[in-house]
């Protein structure tokens, strides 16, 4: 959603009642900014280089792995196939996270259009 396109303004028919309670149960949904990873979780086929492996004529050995960009270079991180889900569910709330931040975002920009004051806006 872009936030600049003044022509799009998705919260243009709501209520300025609605927008205020919809801006507060965003609000009480966010959780811990602590369980978040931003990244992309990738599978590489590895080749173990044993000789007799199955991997050595086949595909290799299915790996997890982090992509993140640290200062403009991706990085790989190994993720222990244990860690699998812990990293998933991280990566999950990132994501979950931005989009509530971009209505949040969009709701605050409809209200600051109207130049309606209450006692929410005033904190």
């Amino acid at each position: 959603m872009n936030t600049t396109d003044k022509k799009s303004r998705p919260y243009r028919q709501e209520s300025t009642e609605q927008l205020l309670t919809r801006s507060q149960q965003i609000v009480e949904s966010l959780f811990d900014p602590s369980q978040i990873l931003r990244g992309s979780l990738i599978t590489r086929n590895i080749k173990c280089g044993k000789s007799a492996c199955r991997c050595s004529t086949g595909e290799g050995h299915p790996s997890f792995y982090l992509s993140t960009i640290h200062q403009g270079r991706t990085r790989l991180d190994y993720v222990p196939a244990s860690w699998e889900p812990w990293v998933r569910e991280r990566l999950d709330n990132y994501h979950i996270l931005q989009e509530l931040i971009v209505e949040l975002t969009e709701i605050n920009l409809e209200l600051l259009r109207r130049r309606e004051k209450s006692e929410f806006l005033q904190k």
